[in-house]
């Protein structure tokens, strides 16, 4: 006990020297925000470490040094508020805030492979079920180290006495934030060979839009250059310009011009003389497409009069099933910033359904207004909504009585495939123990979308009605982050020659690949196509077995089953272009 008592004495001895020394004059101040700073800029660089992995961030000594240099400015910006605070306790509440807020940004990449967005708080309140489909992401092991960052900052800072503010040094460290954020701009733009930027960019407000002419398209790398911490000043200013319907505008030039006029026929007989069904299953990668998972769709690919390309790279930006749908739906790429659905819900697309000469029918899984379906449903053409089930067994059927009822122009989506894959409950297919949970969970769940698909698929298979249809089934993006995709590709080389589940073994997830399949009583035999291909090229694709004439919009993509087509644009080009497009609302006219 006296052992104990000499102890505490001790502490509170060093307690009392350290908070003495510590509200000597304006020290205090200064020696709290150095450490509060560098404390600050070690956590972005960790954070960068663990979000950026797969971007190649530092690509030069030049940009290095600008992406070192904003999150110098963005440290000492949030650090400041040491002058400004008597109490220095309040920083620690300010560093859980900034932990909380990577850790959120850490699970959203893992989970979206974007960072936190005006989109992503746009659409919190219509969620639904979906909290969970973001916590599986969580990744103790490292998540841990930021909240173990603010523990030890509130160890050192706990017993640190009020001090007197100082508006001046504040002032002080707010210039040099600001010098130092734009001296890092013009790095990164120096180094990115920028020849030529507008007035207008070179303060760079806080509007992502108008710095996509300096960054371009890759936004999360424009984080990584300038720190997770300035997004929260990006998101408010782009929430406004969201809520209130006011978009950057971005002009198409005289060559925008010229390759619209080579992708659109100004003499079209546009006309479906086919029924059309579009089914889209929620996070369908190439891979599950098995016998063993999938038997259902597997067995559809082999059939006569079905297409199937395997390599379809996903082109979605700021809104995964919404971006896919329109992809399929219009031929159109994304908007580069944001999502397009909840941007431009008002424009006029050049929606497949649109040409149909009867009804149009889209079969939801989840209430109309995630999404914006309420809006972007009719955009597309369909005139009747309906919000069914989200067990695919129900969905399916009730896809099937609205082909018996002679509705013949229908788009099917499904949801219960999206993380965290609880539908695996409802799966019968046997897999070992041993095998990690989301994969696990990823596996069963598509296991179990396939046998309520198998109901749609044994209709096409057996029902004359349906043998006249062009009926296309894809994904809308893929979901699972890439250390899943590695941790997954390690599990499965481990079953090689194992017996029983063998052919875990072949499961080999691609990055970004999705499936295509489509049947057309118009496609011969059983054509494959093996190469790379694009979500853009979907629509050309199926428009081609939907019509006798010409379609006024052919899109941005090439048909897959047409021998050697030269793309007039690259995936990269096309979604500049599309952006444009979307932007000017140039179907309107």
């Amino acid at each position: 006990m006296k052992t104990i008592k000499t102890y505490w004495a001790a502490v509170k001895a060093w307690r009392d020297r350290y908070s003495q020394w510590m509200s000597v004059g304006n020290r205090a101040n200064w020696c709290v925000f150095a450490a509060f700073a560098l404390l600050i800029f070690l956590q972005t660089l960790i954070f960068d470490h663990f979000a950026f992995r797969e971007f190649p961030t530092y690509t030069s000594v030049q940009n290095g040094f600008a992406m070192i240099i904003s999150k110098i400015a963005a440290a000492i910006l949030f650090a400041s508020l040491t002058f400004i605070l008597r109490d220095k306790r309040w920083l620690i509440l300010l560093s859980v805030i900034i932990d909380a807020w990577m850790i959120a940004n850490l699970i959203y990449m893992r989970n979206n492979h974007i960072l936190l967005d005006a989109e992503a708080f746009n659409m919190s309140g219509n969620l639904h079920g979906y909290f969970w489909s973001v916590l599986i992401y969580v990744e103790l092991k490292i998540d841990l180290i930021f909240l173990g960052m603010t523990a030890l900052f509130s160890t050192i800072f706990f017993f640190t006495k009020r001090s007197a503010r100082s508006w001046k040094a504040w002032l002080i460290v707010i210039v040099a934030s600001i010098g130092l954020r734009h001296a890092s701009e013009g790095l990164f733009v120096n180094a990115q060979h920028k020849q030529h930027i507008d007035s207008e960019y070179k303060m760079l407000p806080f509007i992502r839009d108008l710095r996509e002419p300096v960054y371009g398209i890759q936004f999360p790398m424009t984080v990584a250059n300038t720190s997770v911490l300035y997004s929260p000043f990006y998101i408010v200013t782009d929430y406004y310009l969201m809520i209130n319907n006011i978009q950057p505008e971005r002009p198409m030039n005289v060559q925008d011009s010229l390759i619209m006029s080579k992708l659109i026929y100004e003499a079209p007989t546009d006309s479906l003389d086919s029924p059309l069904i579009i089914v889209l299953l929620e996070s369908l990668e190439n891979w599950v497409v098995t016998p063993e998972i999938m038997p259902n769709l597997y067995r559809l690919t082999q059939n006569d009069h079905v297409f199937y390309a395997n390599r379809i790279h996903t082109q979605i930006v700021g809104a995964p099933s919404a971006d896919g749908q329109m992809i399929i739906n219009t031929g159109l790429l994304p908007i580069n910033a944001g999502a397009t659905c909840l941007h431009y819900p008002t424009n006029t697309y050049p929606g497949i359904m649109r040409l149909a000469p009867d009804s149009t029918i889209c079969l939801l899984p989840h209430d109309p207004k995630v999404w914006n379906q309420t809006q972007m449903s009719p955009a597309y053409g369909y005139d009747t909504t309906i919000s069914y089930s989200d067990i695919d067994t129900l969905l399916f059927q009730k896809l099937n009585s609205l082909v018996d009822d002679g509705n013949r122009y229908i788009q099917c989506i499904t949801q219960s495939t999206h993380a965290p894959f609880w539908n695996e409950k409802y799966s019968h297919l046997e897999l070992p123990k041993s095998m990690p949970w989301v994969m696990y969970n990823f596996i069963r769940g598509f296991n179990s979308l396939d046998d309520g698909l198998g109901y749609f698929i044994r209709k096409i298979e057996s029902d004359s009605n349906l043998q006249n249809y062009t009926i296309v089934i894809t994904g809308d993006h893929r979901i699972l982050h890439y250390e899943k995709r590695d941790q997954m590709r390690k599990y499965a080389q481990q079953w090689r020659n194992k017996g029983e589940w063998s052919w875990i073994a072949d499961l080999t997830p691609e990055d970004d690949c999705l499936p295509l399949i489509i049947y057309s009583p118009k496609i011969t035999g059983n054509p494959r196509y093996t190469d790379d291909a694009f979500q853009m090229d979907i629509y050309p694709t199926y428009q081609s077995l939907l019509g006798n004439g010409t379609f006024y919009w052919r899109g941005f993509g090439v048909n897959l089953m047409a021998p050697q087509q030269n793309r007039i644009l690259n995936h990269e080009n096309a979604l500049l272009l599309s952006d444009k497009v979307i932007r000017n609302n140039y179907f309107q006219r």
